[in-house]
């Protein structure tokens, strides 16, 4: 039986759904975190709190760390850390990653999955792209990413990322960012687990946004596009903000349309589990990008394209095609259950991992 460990973290809850997928086809498939965070996704395993620095809980830490490449047969990690990398305890130093070169050392195997600002590089993010949640203005974390964060994600690109056996990317632009990499659909979502609830094409209309920054969502322009709306059309606003994820998901089935991001160029966890629930989603996608996605992926794309500077002009659009939306939510729902089904992707995954070589075939291709 293949031991699989993914961590050391929870990002989207997307290690976690594999890692259960992984388990139904056969795998003995675990999920351990250093920390959770107010999300509190599930896991398997949590070895202490925050920035908890309590002797116990550092040995607890290097126990497992230092253990774990010998009880496993795959590590599979994510956000560009390894177990080692306490990033709740301050910045980068030599004891990082070294639970992964133990591991390459024993000959185990070693992936890693980026989904985001782990791997995007703010300033070659700019460089590329004319809409991007890296230009001054919008994400916050802009200037700390120019000054240290930046050359921090050039290291492990550089350093850390060829040390391993295969390397996935869930936002296609990442793959201008680590070329090593091939694009994955998410996985985060056990989409026959909901029953879709269709829009309403009548009375109020509910939107909903959930951001998880609202400058990386481009959360001011997207309120302020629908507050004009307002005036026009019987619009009740959803913000959904520092929530659990059971409480969120409750909100996500009242919602008519819902609006993921307009600065990225790609889709969401939030739009995979609305999409999985019937809903209509809109976003900015950046088609440049798509070079990476299969060919029929890209050509069923059900999503609703919002650009930055016709925002308003754009979702006014969608709404003067309301009666429509319960037919864009059905082809939501069956491009999720095509695409971003987590049985097929742990099998593929599965494949992958007992032959790294392996050329990442999704059987629905």
């Amino acid at each position: 039986m293949l031991r699989i460990l993914h961590g050391p973290a929870n990002v989207g809850n997307q290690p976690w759904i594999l890692s259960r997928h992984e388990r139904i086809l056969g795998a003995r498939s675990n999920l351990v975190v250093n920390y959770n965070t107010w999300l509190n996704y599930p896991v398997d395993c949590c070895l202490s709190e925050y920035q908890n620095k309590t002797t116990c809980t550092i040995l607890r830490r290097a126990w497992f760390a230092l253990t774990a490449p010998f009880l496993y047969d795959v590590l599979h990690f994510y956000f560009g850390r390894s177990f080692f990398c306490w990033d709740d305890y301050g910045p980068p130093n030599h004891f990082w990653y070294a639970d992964l070169k133990l591991a390459k050392r024993l000959g185990k195997k070693v992936f890693m999955t980026f989904q985001g600002c782990d791997a995007r590089q703010s300033d070659l993010s700019e460089a590329r792209n004319e809409i991007t949640m890296c230009r001054e203005g919008f994400c916050q974390s802009r200037p700390v990413c120019r000054a240290q964060l930046d050359s921090q994600r050039r290291e492990v690109i550089s350093r850390i990322v060829p040390l391993a056996d295969r390397v996935f990317v869930l936002n296609p632009e990442l793959v201008h960012h680590v070329p090593q990499a091939v694009f994955m659909p998410y996985a985060s979502v056990d989409i026959e687990s909901f029953s879709p609830v269709w829009p309403k094409t009548e009375g109020p209309i509910t939107i909903l946004h959930a951001p998880s920054n609202q400058g990386i969502k481009g959360t001011p322009m997207i309120i302020n596009a629908v507050n004009r709306l307002k005036q026009r059309w019987p619009i009740e606003f959803i913000l959904v903000e520092n929530m659990t994820y059971d409480k969120a998901i409750q909100l996500y089935q009242q919602a008519d349309l819902v609006i993921d991001q307009t600065l990225s160029g790609w889709y969401g966890g939030v739009a995979v589990e609305a999409m999985a629930m019937g809903k209509p989603v809109a976003c900015y996608l950046r088609e440049q990008d798509f070079d990476c996605l299969p060919g029929a992926m890209r050509a069923e794309l059900p999503l609703l394209n919002l650009t930055p500077a016709t925002i308003e002009t754009d979702l006014e659009s969608i709404i003067k095609r309301r009666a429509e939306w319960p037919e864009w939510g059905r082809r939501a729902r069956d491009y999720v259950l095509r695409w971003h089904n987590p049985s097929i992707i742990a099998d593929a995954m599965l494949k992958a991992y007992q032959d790294p070589l392996s050329k990442f075939c999704l059987s629905v291709e």
